[in-house]
């Protein structure tokens, strides 16, 4: 076996730099079908995993295995462990799984464990860091998927991420170019959406969100006399079923306009949309890449006939 010139610390490193957005995938982890939006989640594909070890530590200083899992014994699952080669120690393997979570089952299976058992060794660990993106989805078959014109906003999202943090991405691996449509030559250049700009709440003269057709001002609803003053206004939400039971999945606005992803157990038709919540009681929690509020208590203000 050829011997490493890297030290531990520098293999981890390098095994943690970003990848470029073109190596990742995005998956919707909850859509919202009233709504036609969904949060999106980022992946590191396979091929970028496996291409990220071979350059750093070498093909014959890795391998990966999988197991069966049956984990709280009600479905089953894999685990993945990636097993690396250090000088002087032998290989050491890193373990984890995919299982179904409380928001959104996701199918576990050999690919998804490895994505995990990738993020024990730091690879596409910065994902975690990650704001919560929603994007425009639509149906294919039974399911639902992000449609492909959102993907220069989920890019954008992703390096403007990397720029926050002062992180430089790794060149692409290149296995990704069908995700992201490269521009025939000679075509016209398309011109990128700008984001929008920050500002300040006490600057804003007018804010709406627009769902369903029909437009919610949220400075007039700031405005509103209601009393007590409410905290959150549903803009959309689901029904789900999970390990544990059935989940309320909810797309909640503040009252600034911003976009909160939260749910609650058991089901809740009062949760309905443009439904307004006080005296909530939330912990914020975290699944994968995904920030979302866990409601302990609410209360719902009733509507003015």
């Amino acid at each position: 076996m050829e011997e490493q010139k890297k030290t531990a610390n520098e293999i981890q490193a390098a095994l943690a730099m970003p990848f470029a957005a073109e190596d990742l995938e995005w998956r919707i982890q909850v859509a919202f079908e009233s709504s036609m939006q969904g949060v999106a989640v980022p992946y590191v594909t396979n091929r970028a995993i496996q291409n990220r070890l071979d350059e750093v530590v070498g093909p014959q200083n890795w391998y990966n295995e999988y197991k069966p899992w049956h984990g709280t014994g009600k479905r089953e699952a894999q685990i993945c462990g990636i097993s690396i080669f250090f000088e002087g120690r032998g290989f050491i393997t890193k373990w984890d799984g995919a299982e179904d979570s409380d928001i959104e089952p996701v199918k576990g299976g050999l690919s998804d464990s490895m994505k995990r058992a990738a993020v024990q060794w730091g690879i596409g660990r910065v994902l975690y860091n990650m704001d919560t993106v929603y994007v425009n989805i639509e149906k294919k078959g039974k399911s639902y998927v992000i449609k492909s014109s959102e993907r220069p906003k989920l890019d954008r999202a992703y390096t403007d991420m990397l720029a926050e943090l002062k992180l430089k991405a790794a060149a692409p691996c290149g296995v990704q170019s069908l995700l992201t449509p490269q521009r025939a030559p000679g075509s016209p250049e398309e011109k990128p959406t700008p984001a929008p700009q920050p500002s300040k709440p006490q600057e804003r003269k007018t804010e709406s969100e627009e769902k369903g057709g029909k437009i919610v001002d949220i400075t007039q609803l700031r405005k509103a006399p209601e009393s007590p003053a409410w905290e959150y206004i549903v803009a959309d939400a689901k029904v789900q079923k999970g390990m544990s039971g059935e989940n309320t999945s909810l797309m909640l606005l503040d009252r600034d306009g911003k976009k909160f992803l939260a749910y609650t157990r058991g089901t809740h038709p009062e949760l309905c949309r443009d439904a307004r919540l006080f005296n909530v009681r939330k912990t914020l929690k975290q699944k994968d890449s995904v920030v979302f509020y866990y409601l302990e208590s609410f209360e719902i203000l009733e509507q003015a006939a």
